[in-house]
């Protein structure tokens, strides 16, 4: 759909990621410029980008200490992502002498998406990182921060109760949901009540509405579709971005608020003690939203 520049801009400034073409804003390896598309691999062939906010183009996501996820994608020779890309690379993160990640990245996507390569690694402390890919030019760099400076949720820590709008209470939040054909089913209960609930949750925050890239498009249909085959004990939860938007009013809401995003789509996944499990930033797959899941149980 078309969007004003007033939302666009909005948009842009709470994803990061977004371009005014409604393509992805891809990170060039050892680039600090985002460009869109991104330039060309001197080699003719295929880079690396990044899918996430890597410290340099946009706040970083990164934090020391605990598993982090940084997704990424392989740039043709005519600067956009590829489609024709192998089913796994190899990369290896650096910092200083340190080897922080030396290993194969899979590759995932759904149908008819530009696949990606989610790289999982520690980062032991903060700084400065290079990532490189076997038989791929260049190198990615990627910041790594202390989670006390970011509000990122992070596994091992609690889930964080709101009152997320449902269909009983909407909280001020209108519309609540906004898929195209109406709210979707997992708003039934609130993320606090799903907390308090005996099995575990699973809360989405994301607005297909606006954003319907193959980065954040795709999340909340995944869900769904994964939500449908889980025990009864399980509480999914979807958490809209905007107030009011089709009163002009592009506030973030409480839940937004609550856990300190500059981003969607984001997938938290807690246990029955309500300890988050897995987090999923950016775009994500069927398998990794399943993975997630039985993370929990």
């Amino acid at each position: 759909m078309a969007s004003s520049p007033q939302l666009l801009t909005r948009r842009q400034a709470l994803a990061g990621m977004i371009g005014a073409s409604g393509g992805l804003v891809l990170f060039a390896c050892g680039s600090e410029e985002s460009v869109v598309p991104a330039p060309a691999a001197p080699t003719g062939g295929l880079s690396l980008g990044a899918r996430f906010a890597d410290g340099f183009q946009a706040p970083t996501v990164i934090t020391a200490g605990t598993p982090q996820r940084a997704p990424y994608v392989l740039i043709g020779a005519d600067g956009w992502p590829a489609t024709e890309v192998p089913d796994q690379i190899e990369l290896t993160v650096t910092s200083g002498d340190q080897v922080a990640f030396a290993g194969t990245v899979g590759r995932h996507g759904e149908p008819n998406a530009i696949p990606y390569y989610p790289l999982v690694f520690t980062p032991p402390a903060t700084g400065d990182y290079s990532v490189r890919g076997t038989g791929l030019p260049g190198r990615h760099r990627l910041r790594v921060t202390d989670a006390d400076r970011l509000g990122l949720i992070q596994v091992g820590d609690p889930m964080r109760p709101v009152e997320s709008p449902t269909l009983a209470d909407p909280h001020g939040v209108n519309p609540i949901c906004t898929r195209s054909d109406g709210p979707c089913p997992l708003h039934q209960v609130t993320v606090a009540e799903a907390i308090d609930r005996p099995g575990p949750t699973a809360m989405l925050i994301s607005t297909p509405r606006f954003c319907q890239t193959d980065v954040c498009g795709p999340a909340l249909e995944v869900l769904i579709a994964a939500a449908g085959s889980l025990d009864p004990s399980w509480s999914v939860v979807h958490a809209e971005v905007y107030v009011a938007p089709e009163d002009n009013d592009f506030g973030l809401t409480p839940t937004v608020a609550a856990y300190d995003l500059s981003f969607e789509p984001s997938l938290m996944v807690a246990n029955t003690d309500g300890i988050v499990t897995a987090v999923l930033h950016f775009t994500m797959d069927t398998p990794e939203v399943s993975a997630a899941l039985e993370s929990a149980t």
